[in-house]
């Protein structure tokens, strides 16, 4: 582990939290002093969540997140190779759920380490003076007196401490990045008569799903000066501390020493960060995730970003975050550099993810079939447009060979395995998207995949909703294919 971390002086919030231009929406100023130091912390399932005698806030077309944190990145064995992250966050939502919301939930996923996290403190702008709220099994529970009616807003406040540990997790470092994955607190979607989209992890897969939203991030370190920060969004000119403003899925950040590489996808800049041992495979993936960019704009829609970042990292397999890939080393010694390795259909698939969980979201432990197949799928479309002589290897070496006779549209928590998982949702599931092509026609087909972009971007679909579309572009009955392929399809009319 890395141990030459230089000191310099610690600079914890000194900026306080203020307005987020993209929303538009004004955010109040709160004090940007930690009010403890960074000792060792200690989680309890519940606390007191005080009222802030304030104007209630503006409503807001999306979540806003207004984030100040600081990381002392000077891990050494006194502190038990920890670093600790202080954040201070603001959270503007308004329901436009067309419900009433009698519960607040928040998923909080630095607090599943409950012995690395403390919740120093929460407000609310609610009219309740006091009102218990438990956090547990990384959520925030906040239960109302009054319920949050459709048009209402809430303004939330918290003040938290994580510490890092030397593990690569999604909130962890090691000797050449330090990953923050999931690492604020955020309101996961609100779907009218499903509630919450809150879940608890699974054996296998992803139980988090994210409304779109907006993001005022500042962050600054102490310690080691030499990484890179690379994050969801791009640093503003001249900010100090790095300054972040952000709309989208999710934001995830990571300070890096490693190489960077560059390419344009028309007017996308993608860059690529590998170790320099790997920068043959830095170059490759930089290249082709500029290629997937172009060929997945001219099926779906635009790229929404200015940026699209992909990072060598110890995290299993691939991960997408919006505007931020990571993708494992052990990806790299299979590299070929003629297309004929997952590395280069890894790279495809998670920048489809860009599209396929970032333009258009889903309720991923419950339904990852909307977006893992189409990710898949995508796949295929890259290789018919970069590597057409391929896509017979394709289908055999990545597909046909693995996928399961199992319901495509299962939840997470129905799979014992990894290995089930991935050959039922992600592989299975392109082939109920090839039967759907086939049955359809190639026009017909990728016009549906459009829609459901250009319909449904920045929003969360439910499997009606992609019945529909299908079905709205063909004259051709669909509902042998979803019968064959889910456990649920949609009834016959």
């Amino acid at each position: 582990m890395r141990t030459d971390r230089r000191p310099i002086t610690a600079s914890f919030l000194s900026c306080c939290l203020c307005s987020c231009v993209a929303a538009g929406v004004a955010g109040d100023p709160v004090s940007a002093t930690p009010t403890a130091s960074p000792a060792s912390p200690t989680a309890g399932p519940a606390l007191t969540a005080t009222f802030t005698p304030e104007p209630p806030p503006e409503p807001v077309e999306r979540p806003l997140y207004v984030i100040r944190a600081a990381l002392d990145t000077r891990a050494s064995e006194a502190n038990g190779w920890t670093m600790p992250l202080t954040v201070q966050e603001q959270v503007t939502y308004t329901n436009r759920s067309g419900e009433s919301i009698n519960e607040l939930v928040l998923q909080f996923e630095p607090a599943r380490r409950a012995d690395l996290f403390e919740l120093i403190g929460v407000s609310s702008s609610l009219s309740s003076a006091t009102f218990p709220a438990s956090v547990a099994d990384g959520q925030l529970r906040i239960p109302l007196d009054a319920p949050l009616e459709s048009g209402e807003s809430v303004r939330l406040r918290l003040e938290y401490r994580r510490l890092l540990a030397p593990e690569n997790t999604l909130i962890g470092w090691n000797d050449y990045q330090i990953v923050l994955g999931n690492w604020y607190a955020f309101f996961p979607p609100y779907v009218a008569g499903r509630g919450w989209l809150a879940h608890p992890p699974g054996n296998v897969g992803e139980h988090l799903s994210f409304a779109y939203a907006d993001f005022d991030v500042q962050f600054e370190w102490t310690g080691d000066a030499s990484y890179w920060i690379a994050a969801s969004g791009i640093e503003e000119k001249g900010s100090s501390p790095p300054r972040f403003r952000f709309t989208g899925r999710s934001f995830a950040m990571a300070l890096t020493t490693q190489s960077p590489h560059a390419r344009m996808a028309g007017n996308v800049e993608v860059i690529g960060y590998t170790r320099p041992e790997y920068e043959a495979q830095g170059e490759f993936i930089t290249d082709i995730a500029a290629k997937a960019v172009t060929v997945f704009a001219e099926r779906y829609g635009e790229y929404p970003h200015p940026r699209l970042t992909l990072l060598e990292s110890e995290l299993p397999d691939g991960m997408e975050f919006d505007g931020l890939v990571f993708l494992n080393p052990d990806l790299f010694p299979y590299y070929e550099g003629n297309g004929a390795d997952y590395l280069t259909a890894i790279t495809a698939h998670e920048t489809a993810h860009q599209w396929w969980y970032g333009r258009v979201a889903n309720d991923q432990a419950i339904d990852p079939w909307l977006d893992e197949p189409f990710a898949t799928y995508s796949e295929l479309l890259f290789y018919e447009r970069h590597y057409p002589s391929l896509v017979d290897w394709w289908w055999w070496t990545r597909v046909d060979r693995y996928a399961s006779k199992m319901c495509v549209d299962m939840p997470i928590y129905q799979f014992k395995g990894f290995r089930d998982y991935v050959d039922t949702v992600y592989l299975r599931g392109a082939q109920m998207l090839h039967a759907l092509r086939m049955r359809m026609g190639n026009q017909a087909f990728l016009e549906s995949l459009q829609d459901l972009q250009h319909s449904y971007f920045g929003s969360v679909i439910v499997p009606a909703d992609a019945f529909r579309v299908f079905q709205s572009h063909t004259a051709h009955p669909l509902y042998g294919i979803w019968d064959e392929y889910l456990c649920l399809p949609p009834p016959h009319e």
